[in-house]
């Protein structure tokens, strides 16, 4: 390696950095477009016929995941029994019958889907807010009301 007056002629720096950058934080409206995307995909995958349940005959019908979805939680809400079978010590089949009791909080989320959930209320803007705002706030709904011809 030949010398300069300088001394040593060294290597010359990389133009990349050898550590790369951190990748940019995902923003609010990258999480909701992401949650957008797997909700219709979702909805998609529960519309797919593919899943069989019993009808009222015995036979297997086919069905779509979201009705057997929703059986099967109207099946939790309810309570059901399992029964369950197992070798005993001796080689002899052992049927055992294990009773599921209903759930308080299925039953909550079926009836919050069938009848509708009650919008939450938002307590701490109402904090915010002093009373003479919130009169006035009134007075003039009440006032505009009344310019328009409302009793």
């Amino acid at each position: 390696m030949p010398e300069d007056s300088k001394g040593p002629k060294l290597p010359p720096k990389p133009e990349k950095r050898i550590i790369p950058q951190a990748p940019k934080a995902p923003t609010i409206g990258d999480k909701a477009h992401a949650g957008r995307l797997l909700s219709e995909f979702l909805r998609r995958i529960a519309q797919e016929e593919t899943e069989f349940v019993k009808d009222e005959n015995g036979d297997d019908r086919m069905v779509s995941k979201a009705e057997l979805m929703a059986r099967t939680m109207f099946k939790i809400a309810l309570g059901y029994e399992e029964t369950i079978i197992k070798s005993g010590k001796d080689g002899v089949a052992v049927e055992i019958t294990k009773t599921i009791k209903p759930s308080a909080g299925m039953i909550a989320l079926i009836f919050d889907r069938m009848e509708g959930r009650a919008a939450p209320t938002n307590l701490n803007e109402d904090k915010k807010r002093t009373l003479p705002k919130k009169v006035s706030a009134e007075n003039k709904n009440r006032l505009n009301e009344l310019a328009q011809g409302g009793d």
